[in-house]
């Protein structure tokens, strides 16, 4: 069993049942330390005869119950339903991300990268039926292949970062290249729908052509939307292997430390030339809302027909037991029966009488 919100589910809930089972206990100790208050504990014990510790106990458990269901409920549980075949409209979309080290920069908070993914991740909570693969790259790119499962595109990159890529640099034409190709392999023969390449970068290119590259795209119909990130006047960059007493910030050969730029003129260039556009992310303004609304625009194609598994929807089962134990409660008395309830002896004075 899944829930659609799992954070209601194994946060939330744990929390409320706990309060609630707290809050019950510390006020039967106040109800007790009160009775006290007003006088000797057997005597209490006779005028308060009537009620039922039992049933007390009962409608808390009612209550902690009742809750607990209710949250659950909410929370929506969820089993595998009926499989079936579906047709869904979308665009076929490649995502490449820079993994350079001067995405370490903290120009845009908290970093370049992280900034990027959180981007990435806004992004992909709005797509519906378009099919997304990933490009993550430095000196070389690494591909993730087109999948509309974006859990899973979210899992490539979510704890990827520049100190794990093999070389070095940033070649932004070889993952323009590598994008280009993943899209040309799952090209329809016959009406082609919109593909398109989001580039989320620095801009800063110093090994490779990304215009050569920008051009093949243009030649397919492929549409790149460039994302810069960072600052116009540029960031030292954190050197993640420093140890302690070592310079902070990276060197360049010459021993000058590395300021890294935003180059909005190479990526306004790069998407010019492939009918695209270009946006700009800094800590006051957002690329993703701007590229999903280019994105509504474009056509969209009929994708392959997929086998897509329906939830069943288990809410129910929780939900109508949740309500019932809060109706018992509230029916339930927590005195007892006549019969039941302790009749106190006689007083001394009645005997003698």
């Amino acid at each position: 069993m899944s829930f659609a919100h799992p954070k209601l589910f194994f946060l939330v809930m744990p929390l409320v049942v706990a309060g609630l089972v707290l809050g019950y206990v510390l006020d039967i100790a106040r109800r007790r330390r009160a009775a006290l208050r007003l006088g000797e504990e057997p005597l209490m014990r006779e005028m308060t005869a009537a009620l039922s510790l039992s049933k007390l106990i009962w409608r808390a458990a009612l209550v902690v119950l009742g809750a607990a269901c209710l949250l659950t409920a909410l929370a929506r549980p969820q089993a595998p339903g009926k499989a079936r075949l579906s047709k869904a409209r979308g665009l076929d979309i490649v995502v490449a991300l820079d993994f350079s080290k001067s995405m370490l920069a903290t120009d845009v908070y908290p970093s370049r990268v992280e900034r990027a993914k959180r981007e990435l991740d806004k992004l992909l909570d709005e797509l519906h039926g378009d099919r997304v693969g990933l490009v993550a790259f430095a000196g070389e790119a690494a591909a993730f292949p087109l999948t509309s499962d974006y859990a899973a595109a979210k899992l490539f990159w979510r704890d990827l970062s520049p100190q794990q890529m093999p070389v070095g640099g940033t070649a932004i034409g070889r993952a323009l290249t590598q994008a280009t190709g993943m899209l040309k392999r799952v090209r329809p023969a016959s009406n082609p729908y919109a593909q398109v390449i989001i580039l989320l970068t620095d801009g800063e290119d110093h090994d490779s052509d990304p215009v050569v590259a920008a051009k093949e795209a243009a030649t397919l119909g492929i549409r790149v939307y460039a994302v810069g990130i960072g600052s116009r006047s540029g960031e030292l960059v954190p050197d993640p292997d420093a140890t302690p007493g070592a310079p902070r910030y990276l060197k360049d050969q010459k021993g000058g430390y590395v300021n890294s730029r935003l180059d909005e003129d190479s990526l306004q260039k790069i998407a010019k030339l492939t009918d695209g556009d270009y946006f700009r992310v800094d800590p006051k303004q957002f690329g993703v809302e701007r590229v999903l609304q280019a994105l509504q625009k474009l056509k969209r194609g009929e994708a392959q027909t997929r086998l897509v598994v329906e939830p069943r929807e288990l809410y129910h089962l929780f939900l109508f037991p949740g309500f019932f134990a809060l109706v018992i409660e509230t029916a339930l008395s927590d005195r007892r029966r006549r019969r039941d309830a302790a009749v106190p002896p006689p007083s001394p004075r009645g005997r003698a009488a």
